[in-house]
This record gives structure tokens, C-alpha cells and sequence, in this order.
């Protein structure tokens, strides 16, 4: 993991981002946003009915994390303009406002 300062648009780093970040510690808003995912795909029968024929629970675990990642960053390219990493913090910028979504500490 290699956290920098930066700004971006792109789905591909938010992805890196939320992967990186997800070892820190989450906003609220975060929290509320995965709290959703995590209904969505309990309601989700395809899901269920694969993750459940996993034997393996580091297997359904990577598959709850890639589609959780997957679900946030679509919600999050729909809310906000960009992103921002700014010391050790991830924001969602849209306008003028930065909402927090994870801060992790690297020491």
C-alpha cells in the first residue's frame, strides 16, 4: 500500500483507494453508505446463492469486499465531482465541500 497525497476522478483509483482506506477508520457517512450496500446484497439472490456455494470463507470474503468496493465507488462517482487524499485522509469533493470518507493512520 502506498497512500500519497492526491486528487482524482477515476473509478479505477477509487477502488485502490477504498481498498487501502477500508484498513483505516470509516466516516459515518461511510458507514451509513455500507450499512445500504450490506442490505443490498443480502436482498441480492444471485449473490447469496453464489457467496453461499463458496466453501471457502477467505473466498467469500474477497467476493463481499469486491462487491462492496464495486457498489461504493458506483454511488460515490454518482455523488461526487472528484476525490482527494490529503493527509491520510480520503475525501469525496463536490463543489466546495469535502466530506471524509476514511482517515488511516501509517505510523
Amino acid at each position: 500500500m502506498y497512500i500519497k497525497d492526491q486528487t482524482f476522478k477515476d473509478e479505477e483509483t477509487l477502488m485502490e483507494m477504498l481498498f487501502d482506506f477500508s484498513l483505516g477508520e470509516s466516516s459515518a457517512l461511510l458507514k451509513e453508505m455500507i450499512a445500504a450496500i450490506d442490505e443490498q446484497l443480502r436482498a441480492n439472490h444471485a449473490y447469496v446463492t453464489y457467496r453461499d456455494s463458496l466453501e471457502d470463507e477467505d473466498d467469500r470474503s474477497e467476493l463481499y469486499i469486491e462487491e462492496r468496493d464495486m457498489l461504493l465507488a458506483e454511488k460515490l462517482l454518482e455523488q461526487y465531482d472528484s476525490f482527494a487524499v490529503i493527509k491520510q485522509k480520503l475525501y469525496a469533493v463536490k463543489g466546495d465541500r469535502k466530506d471524509m470518507l476514511y482517515e488511516i493512520d501509517l505510523i
